[in-house]
């Protein structure tokens, strides 16, 4: 009895152990095998204002390097990253902008980082980041803390958590100005018509 009540003891401590995830794992599961779709709620602290700015839509990776983010509140906002080129169009003041993403920005180095995320790119984060992956019985996190920035300022810290074996459902930017975004992310879901709505909006994008 005490060999069995040994062996169990041993085959649930090895079982528990390779459930654990790692960052490969992790990168591995947010790579999109199509297209991927994950709703999104935004609440940006800013230093300089009283209140809170929050905003919603959704998030679309695809392999190999594009990200599309449609904000449908409080504004319909329309902007996409594929390679280096960034698109952005708000129907509502007619503003559109097409621009090469300039990495020495510190808001576009942060977009760099969330596609790379969003499109399982472990390559470009450690590049980039010095990444630090924490593991728990339940949940994990990845810090990531930019490795090139002003002597003067604070780097760029990008903290990223999920449940054990899921996506992330949870990322936070720190801005070296103090000011911090999080994001509230669903799990993505994927399929042919999640391709074919995100193809939809990018012949949109850039039809303007």
């Amino acid at each position: 009895m005490i060999k069995k009540t040994i062996a169990l003891f041993v085959c649930c401590f090895s079982f528990h152990c390779l459930a654990l995830d790692t960052m490969e794992s992790v990168m591995q599961r947010m790579k999109p095998q199509t297209a991927v779709k994950t709703s999104y709620q935004e609440t940006r602290y800013m230093g300089l204002f009283d209140d809170d700015w929050q905003g919603s839509g959704f998030l679309y990776a695809a392999t190999p390097d594009t990200m599309l983010k449609q904000q449908l509140k409080p504004d319909v906002e329309l902007m996409a990253a594929v390679g280096r080129q960034l698109t952005y169009h708000k129907p509502a003041t007619e503003v559109y902008h097409q621009l090469q993403l300039d990495e020495s920005n510190a808001m576009m180095s942060s977009l760099v980082a969330f596609k790379a995320m969003l499109t399982g790119n472990l390559v470009t984060l450690r590049q980039r980041y010095t990444l630090k992956f924490i593991s728990a019985e339940s949940s994990w996190t990845l810090e990531m803390i930019a490795k090139e920035h002003e002597p003067d300022e604070e780097p760029i810290k990008i903290i990223m958590q999920g449940l054990t074996e899921q996506a992330a459902n949870k990322m936070t930017v720190e801005l070296p100005d103090g000011d911090r975004s999080l994001y509230v992310l669903s799990q993505p879901q994927q399929g042919d018509s999640i391709k074919q709505a995100m193809l939809d909006l990018m012949q949109s994008l850039n039809r303007h």
